[in-house]
């Protein structure tokens, strides 16, 4: 899950804090806001476990710098996640 893009959600630091200490609001918000599939997709990934080295975080971390220009070159680019 930890490098999954599918598991990414930006919030202002006022809802960020309030889901942060109202985790079933956050779990009914995230439902509507995702859909139940895509909330089906992350609790399979949740159930996995990736363990990872030095040499797989920096082959991550260079996945996400390769999406990250294709972002900024194109700005109608939807970044594909690592895992």
């Amino acid at each position: 899950m930890r490098w999954s893009i599918d598991n990414a959600l930006c919030m202002c630091s006022y809802c960020h804090r309030y889901f942060t200490e109202n985790p079933i609001a956050f779990t009914n918000f995230l439902q509507v806001y995702l859909g139940k599939g895509h909330m089906e997709m992350l609790n399979e990934k949740w159930r996995v476990i990736l363990k990872t080295n030095k040499l797989l975080r920096k082959e991550i971390a260079k996945h996400y710098k390769e999406e990250h220009k294709k972002m900024v070159d194109d700005v109608g680019y939807a970044p594909v996640s690592y895992n």
